[in-house]
């Protein structure tokens, strides 16, 4: 079965579930004549509230109930009323804002948002989410292009999920399709493999990435992740590696250290290691539980080209983290 069909059909699956779910809605509205309980969906965002009474705290509260209201509207519009009534919708938004100092003083800002709208009473299944190509646990430890980066809004369906195998679909405005599969296999009670398959679509070429996930507890203060990939695209000739090792140090309840290192290869058309990557990162909430705050200093060994002369390049970012969450 080629790409384009299998896309085309992905959509007119989805369509014809969305359609389907919300005609129960109605039918089942009809049959209990009776209106939406508009207040019920209004207390839930309008009961959000912050830790204090300044501006700070006002301004917060009210893009919390900003992002909230969305998110209960639609879950309402696509309702099954025979779904548990007591899970309700919720949101969940990372708002980063990134700067960086590189050599030579030069400062850059790039700010990105991480956003998933839970929408339970759809059988529990669908998300609407605004993120980039990458996985948030990857993006910042491996380099990525601005494309993968940047956010874009999309349709999580979720066909499968559970502890251990979750498989979904997910379709965004760029227009862009992915297909993931990720197993998860809990070795020991201290030891964790992971296995991820992406087959995606985007700028009219089809993209494939196997990965796989190492997590070891150490103890209760150090977690070590190792992670590796290997990613095929019609963009590129042969194959890209990457391959990454982080170990995690708990310090506080509001502080944490991870020390970073990754390397990407590529096969194609010379075998040569692109680039290769160490730094540390201190992460820290503060002020408010929904703030934190995070400096990484790191070094690239970076190479774009194999005749490229390799020089280390160094950098340090600061990063200002703002959640607005209901879930």
């Amino acid at each position: 079965m080629s790409w384009s069909i299998l896309k085309n059909s992905a959509y007119l699956i989805l369509l014809v579930m969305a359609i389907f779910v919300s005609g129960k809605s109605v039918s089942a509205e009809n049959q209990e004549n009776e209106k939406p309980h508009v207040e019920d969906k209004t207390n839930v965002c309008e009961n959000l509230r912050g830790e204090g009474d300044g501006w700070i705290d006002s301004v917060h509260t009210f893009l919390s109930v900003e992002f909230c209201q969305p998110s209960v509207w639609f879950d309402s519009f696509f309702s099954d009323k025979r779904v548990d009534e007591e899970e309700r919708a919720g949101t969940h938004v990372r708002w980063q804002n990134d700067y960086v100092l590189t050599k030579g003083g030069v400062w850059t800002y790039t700010s990105n948002i991480h956003a998933s709208f839970k929408l339970p009473k759809t059988k529990k299944s669908i998300h609407i989410i605004f993120e980039g190509e990458e996985e948030e646990n990857l993006s910042d430890v491996v380099p990525v292009n601005q494309d993968q980066a940047k956010g874009d809004l999309g349709l999580l369906y979720a066909i499968t999920k559970s502890d251990r195998v979750n498989f979904s679909i997910r379709l965004k405005l760029s227009p862009s399709m992915l297909v993931r599969y990720r197993y998860t296999w809990p070795v020991t009670e201290s030891f964790t493999t992971r296995f991820t398959h992406e087959i995606y679509q985007r700028d009219d070429a089809d993209n494939t990435v196997s990965r796989i996930d190492f997590e070891k507890k150490i103890s209760d203060i150090f977690l070590l992740r190792q992670s590796n990939s290997l990613t095929h695209s019609e963009i590129f000739e042969g194959e890209k590696w990457n391959s990454s090792l982080v170990l995690y140090q708990y310090l506080t309840e509001k502080s944490a250290l991870s020390y970073e290192s990754s390397t990407t290869r590529l096969t194609e058309p010379s075998n040569y290691v692109q680039n290769s990557r160490i730094g540390v990162r201190y992460r820290r909430n503060a002020y408010r539980k929904w703030l934190f705050y995070e400096i990484a200093p790191a070094v690239n060994w970076d190479r774009v080209f194999i005749t490229d002369e390799r020089k280390a390049a160094w950098e340090i970012l600061f990063r200002l983290e703002v959640n607005f969450t209901n879930l």
